[in-house]
């Protein structure tokens, strides 16, 4: 369906990518990844046509139709939502206007010859309407609204009402419902909730074409994808499988590449000192030059990168009271609208609160309420004893002065500290360098972000509460600030639409639904199995639909396959492990002849500088005793020298079986 072959692009001075080539068709479902700023948005738009390559072709079917969800808002006016997602598919949407005007026409006009006339054209459109689907097309794009969090009264409501976030679900829908046969999305989980992410992944798992998406949910890309495509240091890079086949497949590559290089490295010392011992010796002479030649023809491997990576630490703080946050009878309206009535709620020491439910529903406000930024009508919002509170939200950029620089900004917050320590902390949000003196207004989302979260860290709070963190955060990113939570000792509350994030750190869920609030005690996949127990959802295939823990390797769903592929690498890993004895003791065995010979080829000069002296000839005994021992001297470094030569060749043939392997 579409091919990509040898395409390079750069910007500027930068190369984003070079030799890339990728064919897919409309079975693939393939996950574009990389750090941000890799070049994935733009190798996106040289797909969808909307860029072009430096070098190299694409190459798409004329009969393909190609649909493109963008990060960027497009503007909406003058139309219902409904109208607006109906307007996608172009042919059914002119068709049914055509249909309405005629309709219109018809009611109008008392003239029977020109009712005839309209009579026949709407019957000639509306088969051809039956016949694209159009009597089902607005059942269609209601369920997929719907699915994506739209309510009744919103879905007949105008676009101008809506906020950017909920105008890139108009614009999802309106791609979803034209089933192009290639869809491109850029981000597509970014603007939804928890229950929206899951509906969409459902949604795209049945979809008739081929999908290639960036997203930085490692759930939502393990959940659809059946290829990776990386793109890192100017390479784009395919892996075969999920997300988690894609991590196995890259360590390993990894570490062929680390042992690799350092076999070579060990091939050009021992090759070097080899020269380095025997290029003045006149026997060995031609062997030393050999070598030369041969280090001359290496193609030398280069070293694995390791990339910079964000290293989150969230201050360990002071302990405080048992009972954290307290809210008792605590009501809260926007207008004629109540979110929140008498609700109750407690959070103790030690909690790790996730907080989940549809959009719209109040885990925002609730979130909002608990942190103290938001008044309250009735109630009260009691804070335990010693409790020190940190707050992020979703609007939190907004704050961020864009005239200022990261340094600048997160002085604001610790005047008192020194530049050096607030300097550390940014570094380990990759802030370094002149990046610190960088305006604010310049920076990407995930720069803001991670300035955001900086700014939180450099006080210590014993009840950290999250909107959303991993907006805007790349997958190694997401990882880090996983990994701090994890190891954070203080109480947690956060909302986000990242199932991984929720199983990896909750410890306690609280659903929030219709203004009511509903503990559920034990990790999230602990919450599925209650919720699908309620009602009455088969509990295997909820848990196992939605837990990466039990499905982190979803399209492997063949038991069978399972343990064959299981058996191929247990067999693998143990050729190679076999291999790497081998080199170990063929290891050992080259420095203790390179131990030796050294030795033996002191021994040997002191004998040839003995017999360099002429007294030596004036006593019989002594001379016939060091030529001896320079004779036997000379048959047993050209003995060791072969032995040696022998295991080296060894040695480097078992490190092509493993580059092989």
């Amino acid at each position: 369906m579409i091919s990509l072959i040898n395409i390079a692009k750069r910007i500027g001075g930068r190369t984003l990518f070079e030799k890339a080539t990728l064919q897919f068709t409309c079975k693939d479902r393939i996950a574009l990844i990389g750090h941000n700023g890799a070049g994935k948005t733009t190798f996106l738009e040289i797909v969808a046509g909307r860029a072009t390559p430096d070098e190299g072709e694409v190459v798409i079917s004329k009969s393909t139709a190609v649909g493109y969800l963008r990060q960027e808002i497009i503007e909406m006016r003058g139309r219902t939502v409904l109208e607006e997602v109906l307007s996608g598919c172009e042919a059914v949407y002119a068709i049914a206007k055509e249909m309405k005007e005629i309709e219109a026409q018809i009611e109008a006009t008392s003239d029977i010859q020109l009712k005839s006339k309209l009579g026949l054209r709407y019957a000639e459109i509306q088969h051809l309407f039956e016949a694209k689907g159009g009597y089902t097309l607005e059942s269609q794009a209601k369920t997929i609204l719907a699915g994506l969090g739209f309510k009744e009264e919103v879905i007949s409501g105008s676009t101008d009402a809506l906020s950017g976030g909920w105008l890139m679900r108009v614009s999802l829908a309106k791609l979803l419902l034209a089933q192009p046969e290639l869809l491109l999305l850029d981000e597509p989980t970014n603007h939804l909730d928890l229950e929206s992410v899951i509906w969409l992944e459902g949604f795209l798992k049945d979809y008739r074409g081929g999908i290639l998406f960036i997203s930085h949910d490692r759930s939502f890309i393990d959940g659809l994808s059946n290829r990776v495509c990386e793109i890192e240091q100017g390479k784009v890079t395919v892996y075969t499988g999920d997300y988690g086949r894609y991590l196995a497949a890259k360590a390993e590559s990894s570490a062929i590449v680390q042992a690799t290089y350092e076999n070579q490295q060990k091939k050009i010392e021992q090759t070097q000192r080899f020269i380095d011992r025997f290029k003045a010796k006149a026997t060995k002479a031609r062997q030393a030059q050999s070598r030369v030649k041969q280090l001359a023809k290496i193609e030398l491997v280069a070293p694995p990168v390791s990339d910079k990576k964000v290293r989150f630490t969230f201050p360990q703080p002071a302990q405080g009271n048992r009972e954290v946050i307290l809210l008792q009878k605590v009501s809260k309206s926007y207008g004629s609208k109540t979110v929140f009535e008498g609700l109750d709620l407690t959070i103790e020491r030690g909690e790790r609160v996730a907080l989940v439910g549809p959009n719209g529903a109040g885990k925002s406000t609730l979130i909002k309420i608990l942190a103290g930024v938001l008044d309250i009508e009735q109630g009260k919002r009691l804070v335990g004893g010693k409790m020190t509170l940190a707050y992020y939200g979703q609007h939190q950029l907004e704050t961020l002065n864009p005239k200022q620089n990261p340094l600048q900004e997160i002085q604001s917050v610790a005047p008192e500290s020194s530049p050096s320590f607030l300097r550390g902390i940014l570094g380990a949000f990759l802030f370094r360098g002149d990046d610190v003196f960088k305006q604010v207004s310049v920076l990407s989302g995930g720069e803001k972000s991670r300035l955001a979260l900086a700014k939180m860290l450099v006080r210590p709070a014993n009840f950290i509460l999250l909107d959303e963190p991993t907006n805007h955060l790349d997958i190694p990113s997401r990882n880090a600030l996983e990994s701090a939570l994890k190891a954070y000792h203080g109480t947690l509350c956060f909302i986000t639409h990242d199932r991984h994030l929720i199983y990896e750190v909750a410890d306690s869920i609280i659903e929030v639904n219709q203004g009511q609030v509903t503990r559920f005690p034990g990790d999230y996949e602990h919450y599925l199995y209650k919720k699908a127990e309620m009602t009455s959802i088969n509990i295997n295939t909820a848990i196992d639909s939605e837990s990466p823990k039990r499905n982190s390797n979803m399209s492997m769903r063949n038991t069978e396959s399972k343990q064959t592929a299981k058996e191929k690498r247990r067999s693998e890993a143990e050729s190679r492990n076999k291999n790497h004895r081998a080199r170990q003791s063929l290891s050992k065995k080259i420095t203790m002849l390179e131990k030796k010979l050294d030795a033996l080829t002191k021994e040997y000069d002191a004998c040839v500088t003995q017999l360099s002296d002429s007294e030596v000839y004036q006593d019989k005994d002594r001379f016939h005793d060091i030529m001896t021992r320079h004779n036997q001297l000379k048959e047993t470094i050209d003995q060791e020298t072969v032995k040696w030569e022998e295991a080296s060749e060894a040695y480097e043939a078992l490190g092509d079986v493993l580059k092989d392997k």
